[in-house]
């Protein structure tokens, strides 16, 4: 019964490990958009397009994230308990799970909307920079081996050198 606890605990952390994120999803926070607006070439007007259609986003999705927020409270104090129910832990995670559904189509309908504002070259732009995404894990292993160089300058990028890495081995202080 302990590893079956174990078990859905470990399933359930790893699932919200990288989910939605409540109302902070995907960097909403007041984060600059030069990058990909020079990438883009994105008009300052859709920019503000693009802006208010995520507050919408946010707006429409604000009721079901406001759901989840106290079943993920459960949760976690579920996890913490000595003696929780795999149970109860297991009919937590599928809430949370139904909710995070209601929101995919939402989210689907918006992202629809925010394509529309976009030109067809800079469609092709975006989708080369989707590409780009899938390569994201390749990339960060490729610099922790030191096979790659990390950016040091531009938006996003954090100044990463010998005095940030931890002591050891590799270097740090």
């Amino acid at each position: 019964m302990r590893f079956r606890l174990v078990l859905v605990v470990a399933a359930a952390t790893a699932m919200f490990a990288q989910g939605p994120g409540g109302l902070h999803m995907h960097g909403m926070a007041a984060h600059s958009t030069t990058a990909v607006q020079n990438y883009l070439n994105l008009t300052s007007a859709q920019i503000s397009s693009l802006q208010q259609l995520r507050q919408s986003e946010m707006a429409a999705l604000k009721p079901i994230y406001e759901q989840i927020r106290p079943l993920r409270e459960t949760l976690r104090t579920q996890e913490e308990g000595s003696s929780a129910d795999a149970t109860g832990v297991g009919q937590t995670v599928l809430s949370i799970k139904s909710l995070e559904q209601q929101a995919a189509p939402i989210r689907a309908s918006f992202q629809q909307q925010a394509l529309a504002v976009l030109t067809a070259a800079q469609k092709t732009q975006l989708a080369a920079l989707q590409n780009a995404m899938s390569l994201m894990p390749a990339m960060h292993e490729a610099m922790s081996l030191n096979l790659l160089t990390p950016p040091t300058s531009g938006p996003g990028s954090a100044e990463f050198g010998p005095e940030m890495m931890p002591p050891g081995r590799f270097g740090g202080r």
